[in-house]
């Protein structure tokens, strides 16, 4: 007979676990509902469906898509995962959508790695670094980190490095600038490599083609390099670091540029992917880049995080560099399975990129007052 008891596991969850002979299944959930004041100066944006120019205050309360239930199944050296989130149910497009299923194997109890295969997480981005409440997964994504992107692929990891194969993106060819789109032509490849528990390097490369006229296709290489670093400052404190470089990154989503704020979900919204552009006014078909690099800086403790973040986006047909930048700070209140978290912070998008010889946009810009609660089961 199966026996039933709670433990938490270690993402911080309380789960339902169940054990018969060698099987043990988890079932957990998260629900995260957050509740936003959002004051915007959105420069020559346009929030809220008021005239461009005019600030906007709002109020919003949902669910945050990063809310999750799920099961694990373990057996022997064998594991699989299976979760589920669902968006805003308020939102015209809500859904169920899935967010991980994927087994693993090890090979001698692990002495000789573990391949997993199937939706993944990724291992080249930082956003896991940072619990920035109202971003949902996405930490300063925009403001100096890296989404993490789910995608179906395979991974190989051993001691302290792992290497993977994934799908560049699953839900069809991304539009460039000037028209046109980006047809995979290979995996991206990524790879980590820990040079201690609190330190690692990754990066990521992906060649694609861009289709600028019905018969022609032009090959575009992109990717990134990234470190991340959360050394301990005292028993309960770290101090949480990461950096990173890329070119073109938003051909495979994980790199954005600034934005602006939305009463649908209560956080940056309208990101700009970083991909390259269409050079115009010459014959043969040429791209020009889309470099970003950033990076950000957090003192995260068991109760508290304040941590800030900076990039800058180029590119040569731009008048100047877009820099945006963010701050926040947060504090958990926890009792049980059940926590508030109370959250202010302050996002800049930078002036908007323009092409050389065009008016500069201004930027978007404003604070954010919010609380999450959130239960684990």
């Amino acid at each position: 007979m199966a026996a039933l008891f709670f433990v938490l596991t270690g993402t911080s969850a309380f789960a339902m676990t169940f054990k018969a002979g060698d099987d043990t299944i988890d079932l957990y959930a998260s629900i995260r509902a957050y509740t936003i004041f959002t004051h915007v100066d959105p420069g020559d944006g346009s929030p809220c469906g008021r005239p461009a120019g005019k600030n906007c205050t709002q109020f919003a309360i949902g669910l945050q898509d990063n809310s999750r239930a799920g099961i694990r199944w373990t057996k022997g050296n064998f594991f699989l995962n299976n979760e589920w989130g669902i968006t805003n149910v308020d939102e015209s497009n809500a859904q169920l959508r899935l967010r991980f299923l994927y087994g693993d194997y090890k090979f001698a109890d692990g002495k000789s790695g573990r391949i997993r295969i199937g939706q993944l997480p990724g291992i080249v981005h930082n956003s896991n670094y940072y619990d920035v409440k109202f971003s949902f997964d996405h930490a300063l994504q925009g403001f100096g980190t890296l989404d993490d992107v789910r995608r179906v692929g395979i991974n190989y990891e051993i001691g302290n490095f792992s290497v993977g194969a994934l799908s560049m993106r699953q839900e069809g060819s991304r539009t460039y600038p000037a028209g046109g789109t980006f047809v995979e032509l290979m995996p991206r490849i990524e790879a980590a490599y820990s040079i201690s528990p609190d330190v690692k390097i990754a990066g990521t490369y992906v060649k694609s083609s861009a289709r600028a006229t019905d018969d022609d296709l032009y090959n575009i290489d992109a990717g990134h390099i990234m470190v991340a670093a959360n050394p301990k400052i005292t028993e309960n404190t770290r101090l949480v670091m990461s950096g990173f470089y890329s070119v073109n990154g938003g051909v495979y989503d994980m790199v954005t540029i600034g934005g602006g704020y939305s009463k649908a979900e209560g956080l940056v919204q309208g990101y700009y992917r970083a991909t390259p552009r269409l050079k115009s006014g010459i014959e043969k078909v040429e791209f020009d880049n889309t470099s970003v690099y950033g990076g950000a800086v957090a003192i995260a403790n068991t109760r508290y995080e304040v941590g800030f973040g900076i990039q800058s986006a180029g590119n040569n047909q731009w008048e100047d560099n877009q820099t945006s930048m963010g701050v926040y700070a947060n504090y958990k209140y926890r009792v049980s399975n059940f926590r508030i978290t109370p959250e202010i912070g302050y996002l800049h998008s930078g002036n908007q990129w323009v092409l050389k010889g065009e008016p500069v946009q201004k930027a978007s810009r404003g604070f954010r007052f919010g609380l999450q609660f959130r239960f684990d089961i």
